[in-house]
């Protein structure tokens, strides 16, 4: 299968379409307008066939990969039908019973005219068009309601990148929370055994077992400092940039030893004790009610108490928590991919507070 090396792929395709054919094959997994509209006077010929391989997927057409412009344009073609192959890599452009040009360039500016892009001109497309034949009778029609589909999925998926790329230029969403500020223990009569007492269904009971008040501190605090600088939306802030990585990881950083320092503090270690004690008198009392109706065997109603109240608030429990309490912050990337989410991340974007952000920290 002798052939003719090129570096300039435009030329060899325009060739090729002025040539003669009456079938003739375009694969290609990126596909734009400007690079098709030299060629489509002379894909309008009368009797022809325009077969079109490319990639139709939501990803490829809403990253600009495909342009759906040039599809509906190749649709208007006579005898021109578009298919879609799933994990397309080759650019192939090949006329039945004519020449074919393979190569590296897709179907773009760019793959056509680039400096660094090779292919070669086959004088005999029949090797090449066997293999796309077989790729044509596997690749997958689109009914003209998946075509509607496609084009309304791609119209919100460049609304959801413009947003998305205006939140990225602006900065990002920073949710902060804390860790380890509560404690619960749903106790349930039926865990003991008890369905009802006297004749009266006994409800679960939540008991809190501490707070540590000191955590949450700390975290209003950060939440004060991050509404002086940014945007409070939905418990979530928009900062900018510049703020997020060479500010906030340093103000950060100083409240979680802060932190760390008051939760090793003997006052605070008393008083998540005395937090502690109280829980223990509120299960215990609870559980003494209970006793008189369960099943303990030969167990003491005393012990029976102090067993499940161990097992309910151990004794290092208070060590537990002050190992798991902290804060963290997460950092969102927010692509909407919903009509609704797109209109309200709009909306948010035209508030004239945060405009005001980005005069403050520019970008």
């Amino acid at each position: 299968m002798a052939g003719r090396p090129v570096s300039f792929l435009r030329t060899a395709l325009l060739e090729l379409v002025q040539g003669p054919w009456r079938q003739l094959w375009l694969v290609s997994p990126a596909l734009h307008l400007e690079a098709l509209r030299p060629l489509l006077p002379h894909l309008e010929r009368e009797g022809g066939e325009v077969m079109v391989l490319t990639d139709l997927s939501h990803q490829a057409i809403g990253e600009g990969r495909v342009e759906l412009a040039a599809l509906k344009r190749l649709k208007r073609l006579p005898g021109c039908e578009v298919r879609w192959l799933t994990d397309l890599g080759a650019c192939v452009y090949a006329a039945a019973g004519g020449s074919a040009v393979v190569g590296s360039g897709p179907l773009t500016p760019e793959g056509l005219e680039g400096s660094r892009q090779y292919g070669v001109v086959l004088d005999d497309s029949g090797p090449v068009l066997a293999d796309v034949l077989a790729w044509w009778e596997s690749a997958r029609r689109l009914s003209p309601q998946e075509w509607l589909a496609l084009e309304d999925r791609v119209a919100l998926r460049r609304d959801a990148y413009r947003v998305g790329a205006e939140l990225s230029r602006l900065g990002a969403f920073v949710r902060v929370s804390a860790r380890g500020t509560r404690r619960s223990r749903r106790l349930d009569p039926k865990d003991f055994g008890v369905l009802a007492m006297g004749g009266v269904r006994l409800r679960p009971m939540d008991v809190t077992l501490c707070r540590l008040d000191v955590v949450s501190r700390a975290k209003d605090d950060l939440d004060a400092l991050l509404a002086e600088k940014g945007l409070e939306w939905n418990g979530q802030y928009l900062v900018p940039r510049r703020f997020l990585e060479q500010e906030w990881p340093a103000i950060f950083a100083a409240r979680e030893r802060q932190l760390a320092a008051q939760l090793d503090d003997p006052e605070q270690k008393a008083a998540l004790e005395a937090q502690l004690r109280e829980a223990r008198e509120v299960v215990s009392a609870f559980l003494g009610d209970l006793c008189p109706f369960v099943d303990a065997g030969d167990t003491p109603a005393d012990a029976w108490v102090r067993e499940q109240c161990a097992r309910l608030v151990p004794d290092d429990m208070a060590q537990a928590i002050r190992a798991e309490a902290g804060l963290e912050y997460r950092v969102l990337t927010i692509l909407p991919e919903d009509r609704r989410s797109v209109e309200e991340l709009d909306q948010l974007l035209q508030h004239p507070r945060l405009r005001s952000v980005q005069l403050t920290f520019p970008v």
